[in-house]
């Protein structure tokens, strides 16, 4: 016990010194055998990963795999963010209580699986580390070298003080902006709304279903009145509405996945190979049920315990494109790829086969994905290229309010809601 109470303090100690130099705060895996990271409220498997500052009862739940045949030492710490998830000028004591870093040692080796892993859980906080404030928080993970980081991800802890009410018009205020995307108005309420210098000293931010790549940071209010703050014609509140997610079961290799082509497996484990994916956005909208892009982790066949037991596949996936797009990139959008766009989920063109394909290593379960097209001068991503954009698809926004204290000099986290389209 003492060892490990000296290796905390040594990795707190070093964590100071390279953390906001060595890693980008966001979500991202710093390491290829690092997958299938899940990071939700405990027992509520779908719903981002906020805690409420007041009721620390409720948990966080944090499960990851590590490709590797035995169980590396790993820890993990939080560092409080800014609204627009910059690293706030706050020291470590000023917002954790108890140690700086703590051990993650709950893991299961896997079992009966082609592709041996390590699987790990964690629920925190604990009582010998807890956040103090509200706010952004990145989590890290690393391992016993502060600079070895295997992965990092974002939650929030809110201090419930904001009153947040939402519509949604049919047709957004400018129709040059495109008669089928979906507006969001809001007006939010708030103690010592003029005390608290409501104009300067608030941010606003929307993020739709799980990307960050169209997420509103710093909104600021269309009109102030003495008892609200009203953000309404505001073109940043306006969204692509997309389509709905399309979706694959990999549960269950013995009974053909849903969508899927073929399955087999070779000297490296299990493939799947799914049938084309084809243009949706020349075709009507159809009602269909989604998990707003997320993903869930499990086994069809009962008795059986996905966390350990569930194996890896490569997925296979293509994209009928006629032609290469010379200035654009197309990716695989959701928690399947933990909604990056990057060159893990960046596809390649195959003028053999005349479209884009992908190949995804993938836990056995339930995945929502999209395509997404990028343009490589702009940055500026569409999913209407491919999947069209329709004011009926039933997407979830989530609001976070931030009101900076200017005597402590951070931004709590006064509010949080969460919307659906339709």
């Amino acid at each position: 016990m003492r060892f490990k109470l000296l290796i905390i303090i040594l990795l707190a100690f070093s964590y100071n010194v390279f953390a906001q130099k060595n890693i980008s705060f966001s979500d991202m895996n710093y390491r290829e055998d690092v997958k299938s990271v899940l990071f939700h409220p405990k027992d509520f498997d779908f719903n981002k990963p906020v805690i409420n500052l007041n009721n620390m009862v409720e948990k966080l739940h944090l499960q990851f795999d590590v490709l590797v045949d035995d169980a590396p030492f790993l820890y993990y710490t939080f560092i409080h963010c800014t609204n627009d998830w910059q690293p706030s000028d706050l020291q470590q004591n000023e917002y954790i209580a108890g140690y700086f870093q703590d051990d993650i040692d709950n893991f299961t080796f896997s079992f009966n699986t082609y592709i041996n892993y390590v699987h790990y859980d964690l629920i925190f906080p604990t009582p010998d580390m807890m956040p103090k404030l509200s706010g952004n928080y990145l989590l890290v993970v690393t391992g016993e070298n502060a600079d070895d980081v295997y992965f990092t991800r974002r939650f929030y802890v809110v201090d419930e003080k904001a009153v947040v009410s939402t519509t949604m018009p049919r047709y957004p205020f400018d129709l040059n902006l495109g008669k089928e995307r979906q507006e969001i108005d809001l007006d939010i309420v708030y103690p010592d709304l003029f005390n608290s210098r409501a104009d300067q000293y608030s941010n606003v931010t929307i993020q739709q279903n799980g990307r960050w790549d169209n997420a509103v940071f710093g909104l600021k209010p269309t009109y102030i009145y003495p008892e609200k703050l009203s953000y309404i014609n505001n073109a940043k509140t306006v969204f692509e509405s997309g389509n709905q997610y399309i979706r694959i079961n990999t549960s269950n290799f013995d009974n053909r996945p849903e969508r899927t082509r073929t399955v087999f497996h070779d000297d490296n484990g299990y493939v799947v190979t799914l049938f084309p994916d084809t243009q949706r956005n020349t075709v009507a909208y159809i009602t269909d049920e989604d998990l707003y892009g997320e993903k869930y982790i499990y086994m069809e066949l009962a008795g059986y315990d996905a966390t350990k037991e569930a194996d890896y596949a490569w997925v296979e996936f293509f994209l009928q494109w006629p032609q290469y797009m010379l200035d654009k990139e197309v990716y695989i959008l959701g928690a399947i790829t933990d909604w990056r766009m990057d060159e893990s989920s960046k596809m390649e063109y195959d003028p053999q086969r005349r479209g884009y394909q992908k190949r995804l290593q993938l836990k056995q379960g339930y995945y929502d994905y999209m395509y997404i097209v990028k343009d490589k001068n702009t940055g500026e991503a569409t999913l209407a290229t491919v999947n069209g954009d329709f004011w009926e698809t039933n997407n979830m926004y989530h609001i976070f309010v931030y009101l900076y204290d200017y005597l402590q000099h951070y931004d709590q986290l006064i509010g949080y809601k969460v919307i659906r389209s339709h």
